[in-house]
């Protein structure tokens, strides 16, 4: 990993230092985008955001089934339990 130490100006602005956009292939034109996570600030092309968000979201849809299945199925071993306890004298 390629470290910098960055220093703000009084109006608040930093500079990308131009070894890291060349290694990252950004130009005046990439469309950039910012945010927080925790104490850190987050700088990347807002393409490959969105691309990511999106691969999220399908792996979400992808992984699991239906939420009405799944909460049959939860339902239905919940009453499979309940039943067990009763019928052992719990």
């Amino acid at each position: 990993m390629t470290s910098a130490s960055v220093k703000m100006t009084p109006q608040g602005r930093v500079s990308i230092f131009a070894q890291f956009r060349n290694e990252l292939g950004w130009s005046p034109e990439t469309d950039l985008v910012e945010y927080r996570e925790g104490s850190r600030v987050v700088i990347e092309p807002r393409a490959e955001m969105v691309e990511r968000i999106q691969n999220m979201a399908l792996g979400a849809r992808i992984g699991s089934g239906s939420v009405v299945d799944e909460l049959i199925a939860s339902r239905r071993a919940e009453n499979e339990t309940e039943r067990n306890e009763t019928e052992g004298g719990y």
